[in-house]
């Protein structure tokens, strides 16, 4: 059996982009989640309306209280990371076409959700008054907001917004408030 180039170059691109995959969930992964029915829920947990509130507890093993601005930066390396690894793929004169067309796609899709999460950070901030720091991943979004700022009126402005602006189904959406 004869390796050819392509397949070389194939492999290589799939285990960049794995690692890049890896890094992106690894910063930007799914938080624990709880979600708490008190006396504010109108309907039952099974319902999956949008005016419905999730309250999210985004607690960790750290004694460190995280803020919204580590964890923009932390995002933003991740995103880093991976177009960088796109990037040299495109460079690479060794890379395939198809490489190189799959490459370009992905740093296209990653500009987009970029430019939707700057986006929706300025609406729901000119909505609510109230920081937040917006994660999308394929057909996920994570919002975190500043601790004390939740309640069930910004989580339906902030579900309203990210269905309206990214078309993303309510029941992907997640908003975490910070802790401490």
């Amino acid at each position: 059996m004869v390796i050819k180039k392509k397949q070389i170059v194939t492999a290589t691109l799939a285990l960049a982009l794995g690692a890049a995959v890896f890094v992106n969930w690894y910063y930007t992964g799914p938080q624990p989640q709880q979600t708490l029915n008190n006396e504010n829920t109108t309907q039952p947990a099974e319902s999956e309306n949008l005016g419905d509130a999730q309250y999210v507890s985004a607690t960790t093993g750290k004694q460190t209280a995280e803020t919204l601005a580590d964890f923009k930066m932390k995002r933003d390396s991740a995103r880093d990371e991976a177009k960088e690894t796109l990037n040299s793929v495109i460079k690479d004169s060794k890379s395939s076409p198809d490489a190189i067309a799959q490459a370009t796609e992905s740093l296209a899709i990653i500009a987009d959700d970029i430019k939707d999460e700057a986006d929706l950070e300025n609406l729901i901030f000119a909505k609510t008054s109230c920081e937040c720091v917006v994660i999308i991943d394929a057909e996920v979004c994570q919002v975190i907001v500043g601790k004390g700022t939740l309640s069930q009126n910004v989580s339906l402005q902030i579900k309203e917004l990210v269905v309206k602006q990214t078309k993303i189904p309510s029941k992907n959406i997640t908003i975490i408030e910070l802790k401490g």
